[in-house]
Formats: structure tokens, C-alpha cells, sequence
């Protein structure tokens, strides 16, 4: 355990620029959601739909999605092979986390949830919204802070690591434009990426650090 913990702190290090950013992002979402119900939350968002968003949140989105995931992985991989079997692990351990909790949960998404006010809410056109109980946590939101930290710990320049957050917010916030996420499955989703990557980091640093007999 103290090996981890030496290994947890280093990759924390390696992530400053990432981590007290998001963690302010994440204490000032707890704070609204004190104040503001969940639904109040979602039609806020709901209503603040351009044809721009319209445009470019269902591409966006796709920096979330499992192509994304092996796509990044492969180009890493050719880039970086020991960085390339980070992020590929990373995804998988993320994910299985987050596949876990979706089954046990259950939570409705939104267009179930609001069954009876969907006259209410604006849907973005050519979009399908899907109508099932794996609302809680965002598999998208978990993907891309997965990538956003996993990213940032590699990166020389880690000012870079504002351009991984940023594009990682705007997926998240992409699930929410879209109608297949609250509030909260983003923030929770978001929160499981960044933290369990860095224990997966932490674990991958000490088996490499076993093998390199260090």
C-alpha cells in the first residue's frame, strides 16, 4: 500500500494543472446542485439550444465514444507504446467500472425519467435519444476525462492538460445538450475518469517500475 500511495502522489504530480482545475469545476457543480433541483438543471440546459450546438455537440460527443477510445489508443500506440497501453487499459478499467455501476443503478435516462413532459423539452433534430435505466453514471463523460487524464500525464507541456479538460467538459456538457444525460451522471462520470485513471496510472507505474527492476 505505501508503494501505491508513493506511486498515487508522483502521477498526482504529473496531473496539478488537470486536478485543482477540475476539482474546482466539480465543488462549484456540488454547490449548484444545492440550490437548484435536478430538474431545474436539466430544462435549464434544455434551453439553451443554437442551431450552432445543434450542429456540433453530436460531433463532439464522439470524442466520448468507443471508436474514439480504440482510435486514440492505436495512435498512441504507434506514437508511444507504453503510453498507447496506458490509455487502452485505462479505457477498459474506467469503463468496467462504469458498466458495473449503470447495471447496478439503474437510473432512467432522460427521456424516460420526463415521460410525461417530453412536449416540454426540445430534442435536437436527427439525434436519437435513448429510453432506458443506464443513465447514472455517463459512459461518454467517463471516456473522455479517461483520455483527458491519461493525456495529461503524458504530456511534456503540461499546459496542455487545459485543452484535454476542456475538450472533456465540452463532451459531458455534449450528453446534456443531447438529452441523454443529467447533471449529475456527467459530473459522476467525469469524477470516475480522472480519479480511477490515476489509480490505474499509479498501478501501471509500479508494475513498469517492477519490471525495470527499480
Amino acid at each position: 500500500m505505501n508503494a501505491f500511495l508513493k506511486n498515487f502522489i508522483k502521477v498526482y504530480q504529473q496531473l496539478k494543472w488537470l486536478v485543482w482545475p477540475f476539482a474546482l469545476l466539480v465543488i462549484t457543480v456540488l454547490i449548484t446542485r444545492l440550490v437548484i433541483s435536478r430538474q431545474d438543471a436539466y430544462f435549464f440546459i434544455n434551453k439553451l439550444h443554437t442551431p450552432a450546438g445543434d450542429f456540433l455537440f453530436p460531433r463532439i460527443t464522439e470524442l466520448g465514444s468507443v471508436a474514439a477510445a480504440v482510435l486514440i489508443s492505436l495512435l498512441l500506440l504507434v506514437i508511444n507504446r507504453r503510453a498507447g497501453a496506458m490509455m487502452a487499459t485505462a479505457y477498459l478499467f474506467t469503463a468496467a467500472i462504469s458498466f458495473t455501476l449503470k447495471a447496478m443503478i439503474g437510473f432512467p435516462r432522460p427521456h424516460r425519467y420526463f415521460a410525461s413532459r417530453l412536449q416540454e423539452i426540445y430534442f435536437v433534430p436527427g439525434v436519437s435519444v435513448l429510453d432506458n435505466f443506464r443513465s447514472f453514471p455517463s459512459g461518454h463523460s467517463v471516456c473522455a476525462f479517461t483520455a483527458a487524464t491519461v493525456l495529461s500525464y503524458y504530456a511534456k507541456n503540461k499546459y496542455w492538460s487545459l485543452l484535454y479538460l476542456a475538450l472533456a467538459m465540452l463532451v459531458g456538457y455534449s450528453r446534456m445538450y443531447m438529452s441523454q444525460h443529467f447533471l449529475e451522471d456527467v459530473t459522476a462520470g467525469a469524477t470516475l475518469g480522472v480519479v480511477f485513471s490515476m489509480v490505474w496510472l499509479s498501478i501501471f507505474r509500479g508494475k513498469t517500475a517492477q519490471l525495470s527492476g527499480q
